[in-house]
């Protein structure tokens, strides 16, 4: 799936939007194989639509992440007085949170539109499920990387270099949010159990 979202292998960073939508992708697969019947056939072909579908939302993605670089440059100036202007690191980080958390909306309005009016404001519940858990996800990521940068220094035998760290995290920080969109479907589909068909 990664090879089809960058066959030209341009990006090769853990948390490019290619690696995003190919995780994206793979959890949707996962979703429908692991669905109860009703939702496995409403799920059924979203990881190979998923694509057409995120460029026919671009629109909106370009204005999420319009809304997203305000919140940055408030949040910046709120909490690192500057640094991040010194420091890129800081300013990619919040970008990439950005950029996860959008992607991750839009496969939600996908599955959206895929249930039928009778889910109407899937989307929102869900999004409004993962609002309040933004404690947990910061801790999920700091618990992924952690496992993973262990693991990896006991493959390697020596301590890790700057440039591992950083891909270390960025792999959690795809994996925690592509898990929480899983777990913020199954919160927003939870209350539907009587308007469920057969």
């Amino acid at each position: 799936m990664l090879a089809e979202e960058d066959p030209d292998d341009l990006d090769d960073a853990p948390a490019s939007d290619a690696a995003i939508r190919a995780h994206l992708r793979l959890a949707a697969e996962g979703m429908q194989h692991a669905a109860v019947p009703w939702l496995a056939r409403a799920l059924e072909g979203l990881a190979d639509d998923l694509d057409e579908w995120f460029e026919d939302d671009r629109d909106f993605f370009e204005h999420r992440l319009a809304l997203g670089d305000g919140a940055i440059a408030l949040e910046e100036h709120l909490l690192y007085q500057g640094d991040a202007e010194t420091d890129p690191a800081i300013h990619e980080a919040l970008e990439r949170r950005v950029r996860l958390a959008t992607w991750s909306l839009l496969l939600l309005r996908c599955i959206e539109s895929r249930l039928g009016p009778q889910h109407d404001g899937f989307a929102d519940v869900a999004l409004a499920w993962t609002g309040t858990r933004g404690r947990e996800l910061v801790l999920l990521i700091l618990t992924m990387d952690r496992s993973q940068q262990e693991a990896l220094r006991e493959r390697v035998g020596r301590a890790l270099t700057r440039a591992e760290q950083v891909q270390s995290g960025q792999v959690a920080a795809v994996t925690a949010y592509v898990r929480m969109a899983i777990e913020a479907t199954a919160h927003a589909l939870e209350p539907s159990e009587a308007s469920r068909p057969d």
